[in-house]
């Protein structure tokens, strides 16, 4: 199983790089299968008032949507990459996009060359994205424009990217500066600027908000006391 993992800023190519890679490696007749990493604490697939969400809440240790047309297992944890991987067990790529803590090997989505430098490793194989088409850049890589040169990428990748057993080591995230400036920050947006998120209890359930946020009602209160509880 070749695993690839995709990074990058947000709006860098990271998505437009899988799409065109599951479609590239489709059409040469191998299996692809992908898992998209999310940030933002307060995401959950499991909405409220759903009968998935009270089968949850009941305790039940594996909770199963089956639909007309697709089937969901959810589990209320966020399972280690091992466990998550067995699950692809037999396709040919596993593509993740966003995580930037496993040790796997990495395409760095960038549009400019500060920010696929700040994202480079040891496990760094390529730049994807807008950088490609960016002129007067130094990179220590091939950069790829997924949306012209996806067939040039996968042909790289099957050179470059060996074989990645599925093993608990990948559950070790990686220990670098990048990977701890990330970890409390979600890439789309709710800890804008690096400004950590705020855990609020409204009506005995759990609001995140970005310092902005906070900032924002304490001001409403400031200027109009009534508001105040």
């Amino acid at each position: 199983m070749k695993i690839v993992t995709l990074i990058g800023v947000r709006g860098s190519g990271k998505t437009t790089t899988v799409t065109e890679l599951v479609k590239a490696i489709r059409r040469r007749g191998q299996t692809v299968g992908t898992c998209k990493s999310i940030g933002c604490p307060a995401f959950s697939i499991d909405q409220k008032g759903t009968n998935t969400r009270r089968h949850m809440l009941a305790g039940a240790n594996l909770v199963c949507a089956r639909g007309k047309r697709e089937t969901s297992l959810i589990y209320p944890e966020r399972l280690p990459l091992s466990q998550i991987l067995r699950s692809f067990e037999g396709m040919d790529w596993v593509l993740l996009e966003g995580d930037a803590a496993s040790p796997v090997p990495r395409l760095v989505a960038a549009r400019e060359e500060a920010d696929a430098l700040e994202r480079t490793n040891d496990y760094t194989l390529a730049y994807v994205g807008r950088i490609a088409c960016v002129e007067g850049v130094s990179l220590p890589h091939p950069a790829f424009d997924p949306l012209t040169q996806a067939e040039e990428l996968l042909d790289f990748l099957e050179t470059h990217l060996p074989d990645t057993p599925v093993t608990e080591a990948l559950d070790v995230p990686l220990n670098d500066g990048l990977t701890k400036k990330n970890a409390l920050f979600c890439a789309a947006g709710c800890t804008h600027h690096g400004k950590q998120a705020v855990s609020v209890s409204i009506g005995g359930e759990e609001v995140r908000l970005t310092q902005e946020q906070k900032e924002q009602i304490l001001s409403w209160f400031r200027s109009d006391p009534s508001l105040c509880p």
